[in-house]
């Protein structure tokens, strides 16, 4: 609980300052009594007090400077609440309001009345910060909902431009396939043809799933089961097997450290993560190109450092900050197909709920290198929970 600052009183008498202590203690907040203007100026420096109680007395000795408006030009200053204690003059009266006073009172006072008028100030300097609060909220609530409304609209834009071209493609490839049948000549033909209409399906599987899962990471929905991957290796080449695109007509290969190969995290996100950053290779490197796999213990970071390697076309450097930004980075790949960009958001996503993080190095025509990192802790939590739930012998 956050300690709450005290009211701070700067009283020309030390007695005067003393004798308000009670009525601060009967609004429930502590008092801090200073008995000079160097003191008031100090302590106001480093600290807000919670409201300030100034007697002109303690002005009026340094009349050369103007102490309330002095205070009030300090940022953190402008809005505590101010109330001086002063003679029954109509002139000092105007001039503590003028600099900046919230109210005067006339000497000598009552402390029912300055009970009743500080915390008049402090019942509106609290409902001032609710409003404030509130109007933030309204402020952070729009921003959301705008940002809502522009996902909803790119997420339509791809619906109608993005998912249309693979559903037109397997159609048109199945409406031909069953033409051909009709000739038992052209059956490898045919045969061909169903696989490339397997792989555009696959390709619109994906990414379906994609928009989906990320919704459901940002809903906080997404399921997330980490247990021991005790072969990275054959999970990442099962990733493979997941990617549509002819991988076989690139040269892939797996380089994965002997320390690396058991890791503590959810095997199918990482097998979807996995998947998603071959895939993005693929789609960006030519037949016959290099994509490479590699992960590693690095125990100076403690981290577990994954990589996918490809020796494609590269990403352009004013794209790189807002390459896992969905839609952001939507761009055309080498092969003509129009790439949204949920892949790497998902990638990003879920790499940060394994508590780890992901980037990327890239120069256009020289290809590109994801990088993704797993925490040792998790796999060190994971291992103590293990024995703590293991049976006694």
């Amino acid at each position: 609980m956050a300690q709450i600052s005290p009211v701070l009183l700067a009283m020309a008498s030390e007695e005067r300052g003393q004798s308000m202590l009670p009525v601060i203690k009967e609004l429930g907040y502590q008092g801090m009594v200073v008995g000079d203007v160097e003191a008031l100026l100090g302590h106001t420096r480093g600290n807000v007090p919670t409201a300030m109680v100034i007697e002109h007395a303690l002005i009026a000795k340094v009349a050369q400077l103007d102490i309330i408006s002095l205070l009030r030009r300090r940022k953190p200053l402008a809005e505590v609440p101010m109330l001086v204690l002063g003679p029954d003059t109509p002139e000092t009266h105007s001039a503590m309001l003028a600099s900046g006073a919230d109210l005067y009172l006339t000497l000598p006072t009552h402390p029912t009345v300055l009970k009743a008028n500080l915390k008049r100030l402090l019942d509106g300097r609290d409902r001032n910060i609710a409003l404030r609060t509130r109007l933030e909220q309204l402020m952070e609530m729009e921003k959301n909902l705008k940002e809502s409304e522009r996902v909803k609209d790119d997420l339509t834009h791809m619906l109608v431009h993005d998912l249309k071209s693979p559903i037109s493609s397997v159609m048109g490839l199945l409406d031909h396939s069953l033409e051909m049948m009709k000739d038992s000549s052209t059956t490898s033909t045919v045969l061909e043809m169903l696989s490339l209409a397997r792989a555009e399906s696959q390709h619109l599987l994906n990414l379906a799933a994609n928009i989906l899962d990320v919704r459901r990471m940002k809903e906080g929905l997404m399921p997330y089961e980490p247990s021991f991957v005790e072969s990275l290796s054959d999970l990442a080449k099962l990733a493979q097997h997941d990617v549509s695109g002819a991988p076989r007509e690139r040269n892939l290969s797996f380089l994965v450290q002997s320390e690396a190969e058991t890791l503590y995290a959810d095997p199918n996100l990482l097998r979807r993560i996995l998947a998603n950053l071959l895939s993005n290779a693929i789609k960006h490197t030519r037949r016959g190109g290099h994509i490479d796999f590699r992960a590693l213990k690095d125990k100076e970071q403690g981290m577990y450092i994954l990589s996918v390697r490809d020796d494609g076309e590269g990403i352009p450097e004013q794209d790189l900050k807002r390459i896992f930004n969905a839609f952001e980075q939507s761009r055309h790949t080498v092969h003509d197909r129009y790439d949204t960009g949920m892949g790497l958001t998902f990638c990003k996503m879920a790499v940060e709920k394994h508590g780890g993080k992901i980037w990327v190095e890239s120069k256009v025509g020289r290809g590109s290198t994801f990088f993704i990192t797993i925490p040792f802790a998790v796999k060190e939590d994971a291992e103590k929970r293990l024995l703590a739930e293991a049976p006694l012998v």
